[in-house]
């Protein structure tokens, strides 16, 4: 069986305040394509379909599309369990009635115990769930971190499973030793979200969703998928795409790269070189992020820096570390012309500009003139 394996989709996610929908559009395109192409028998998708628990209509319409192209389009079964940012209830509504085309969707901790039987795997859909809700689903009080949570789970799923048949855990959590980014939200406060790999040695293939590195853990059964798109410049360098699994003999697993419509660049430098094409980019329309020095003169950069990069999303200032030392001028001795382009060169590390100089003329007109 070929398995294609996605997450965290988060439709409707915006950067910087700007909308990815057709980002997302662009990548979902190349995800439906990839199916069609290369015969792929089934796709799962571990959690984080959409990016907020109430996604806007636009992003509804989206999802639906794409679910359908795959399932029905193309009828391939779609296998998708529910993630942090997701809402059960809008996930979850008519479940029941689209497992007739093969779209089998779990939101529910009651659900667990109950495999998606395709072709001899049976697939283990835990959809993620919080501490206190899997404390009071079990009464067990001695749930008090996200490992419990596991480690409870697949005690019951160890009790009632096919030990022959090849058993596929679809989940969605923050793995040990695994690495996080920015734009993964926290699972819970205050409490361990890390979960210990050694809770799944009962299971062939661990497919998982919530991190949006898809090398963020390095194990023979474990995967994620990674996120489809970059979704904070803390993910600049990471490959971003989906995972395919071939369960033939053995089990081999590779992951497939996207291609974005835009790039993030996060770009450190100076205000100069950018402004002036000194560094070039592949791409003047990526999403850009910049932390630049020399813009202490500048009025209104930001809006500069969008004439020539029109996707510029971030602009921090950068203030160069001069060496503390103190200059001393004698006050009773010298002009005020002195006094001012010593405490300019103190401040900004350089002489004055044309322009301070002829703002200090207006000023000090009498002075300037003894000294020119």
């Amino acid at each position: 069986m070929k398995i294609l394996h996605t997450a965290d989709w988060h439709i409707g996610r915006r950067l910087n305040g700007t909308d990815l929908l057709s980002d997302q559009m662009h990548v979902l395109d190349q995800l439906v394509e990839y199916i069609k192409d290369e015969g792929i028998d089934l796709c799962v998708i571990a959690g984080d379909v959409f990016d907020r628990s109430n996604p806007s209509q636009a992003a509804l319409e989206l999802v639906n599309e794409y679910l359908y192209r795959i399932n029905i389009g193309l009828g391939v079964p779609v296998l998708a369990i529910s993630g942090n940012h997701d809402s059960r209830s809008r996930l979850d509504y008519g479940s029941r009635w689209f497992e007739k085309s093969n779209y089998h969707m779990r939101t529910s901790i009651g659900d667990i115990l109950k495999p998606v039987v395709i072709d001899g795997h049976h697939f283990y859909m835990i959809p993620y769930m919080d501490v206190l809700e899997a404390k009071q689903y079990f009464m067990d009080e001695s749930i008090v971190s996200h490992h419990d949570v596991y480690r409870r789970v697949t005690a019951e799923i160890r009790n009632v499973m096919d030990h022959g048949a090849r058993n596929i855990l679809v989940g969605h959590m923050f793995m040990s030793d695994a690495k996080a980014s920015d734009s993964e939200r926290p699972l819970s406060i205050g409490l361990s979200e890390e979960v210990g790999t050694d809770l799944f040695t009962d299971f062939d293939l661990i497919l998982l969703g919530h991190l949006h590195h898809p090398f963020a853990i390095t194990h023979d059964a474990i995967f994620y998928s990674g996120s489809l798109l970059k979704y904070s410049f803390s993910e600049v360098r990471q490959p971003k795409g989906f995972r395919v699994i071939d369960t033939g003999e053995g089990i081999e697993c590779r992951f497939v790269p996207t291609e974005s419509k835009y790039d993030l660049v996060h770009y450190k430098g100076s205000y100069d070189e950018v402004i002036n094409e000194k560094v070039t980019f592949p791409d003047k329309n990526a999403y850009f992020k910049f932390e630049l020095t020399g813009l202490e003169t500048i009025k209104d950069p930001m809006a500069k820096l969008k004439m020539i990069y029109p996707n510029t999303l971030e602009l921090r200032p950068v203030v160069e570390v001069r060496e503390n030392s103190m200059s001393k001028v004698d006050v009773n001795r010298s002009s005020d012309r002195e006094i001012f382009d010593a405490f300019i060169e103190q401040v900004h590390g350089s002489e004055l500009t044309e322009y301070q100089q002829g703002l200090f003329k207006q000023l000090f007109k009498g002075d300037i003139d003894e000294t020119d």
